[in-house]
């Protein structure tokens, strides 16, 4: 082992899954839109709107993920559910953000729904593991 590589910090995603990341996505946009509602709520675009544009970057990595060729019928409706959450996002208005921040929720619950079942596959290898893919991250 090289002197660099010995204090090269760990990757990020390293121990983590798919799932997870996806997850931890969702959670920091819905985080991020918590923190826009509520500087919304006092007059204080100047923190909403860099939030709100955060968010909207990793709504838009979570719609350049999904692969319609996979499940066509479910994955167009996935791809229109986050084309209605950034046009809402757009409106940069709390009652807006509330109903991005439905939909996010929803969809987030139904991953975590599948969770075990996930990991499973990616353990079994029946998934690429999160470590073998190119992933830009987001959450930051």
């Amino acid at each position: 082992m090289t002197g660099y590589r010995a204090y090269k910090p760990a990757e990020p995603t390293a121990g983590w899954t798919r799932i997870d990341l996806l997850l931890a996505l969702y959670d920091k946009a819905l985080e991020r839109l918590e923190t826009a509602a509520a500087a919304l709520e006092r007059s204080d675009p100047g923190t909403a709107l860099p939030q709100l544009a955060k968010a909207q970057l990793i709504v838009s990595e979570l719609a350049a993920g999904v692969r319609v060729e996979v499940n066509p019928e479910a994955n167009t409706n996935i791809l229109r559910l986050y084309e209605f959450v950034s046009h809402e996002l757009a409106r940069a208005t709390v009652p807006a953000i509330r109903n991005a921040e439905k939909v996010l929720r929803t969809l987030r619950e139904g991953f975590e729904a599948i969770r075990a079942e996930a990991n499973e596959l990616e353990r079994s290898g029946q998934l690429a593991k999160a470590d073998q893919l190119q992933m830009v991250l987001t959450t930051a």
